[in-house]
């Protein structure tokens, strides 16, 4: 941590050299963290120049005086946000529908199911509130972990976002069950 309180130091004083050798240190960890994220492999390198980008400008403008985490953590952390913000914005352009990735939760949604129940399923989520819709969206379109979910949207314990995703999931369910009454 003193090292990482070192090169923001050093940074401030413009020293770009010692940006180049962040960027190298982290570039390969950062790599493999966005292919975990599945984040698109033709766009990963364009992701990291904006993480290095807005830390370098974090430091000039002044939003970075202390670390109160290691450079690492607060690298990667700028380039989950850019990735999220990126995955929602390409989400968008793609499309509005839902897509619900089966699995053990939700196998009564087989991924063969008819057109009409597809827009069971749509009007149904419809339905939800807010919240729910994002959590719901996260976890099963997605992908993400509980713990990365926890984090992005700012729950205060995993066991909280565990019960918010099951009461979502279960009013899913009954808004469609309803449907078919």
């Amino acid at each position: 941590m003193i090292e990482d309180h070192y090169l923001i130091d050093q940074l401030k004083q413009k020293q770009l050299k010692t940006l180049d050798q962040v960027y190298l240190t982290y570039k390969e960890e950062f790599f493999l963290f966005a292919r975990s994220l599945s984040f698109p492999e033709e766009d990963i390198s364009d992701l990291y120049h904006e993480t290095i980008i807005s830390f370098y400008e974090n430091i000039q403008n002044g939003k970075l005086n202390n670390l109160t985490s290691t450079l690492k953590t607060y690298l990667f952390a700028i380039g989950k946000f850019k990735m999220y913000k990126a995955m929602e914005s390409n989400k968008a352009r793609i499309s509005n529908d839902l897509i619900i990735h089966a699995d053990e939760e939700v196998r009564t949604f087989e991924v063969d199911i008819d057109i009409e129940k597809q827009q069971v399923l749509k009007s149904a989520f419809t339905e939800l509130g807010i919240k729910c819709k994002k959590v719901l969206e996260l976890y099963y379109y997605e992908g993400l972990t509980l713990d990365e979910i926890q984090d992005y949207l700012g729950y205060s314990s995993k066991d909280v976002l565990k019960s918010q995703k099951s009461r979502c999931l279960r009013q899913l369910k009954e808004f469609v069950a309803k449907k078919y009454e």
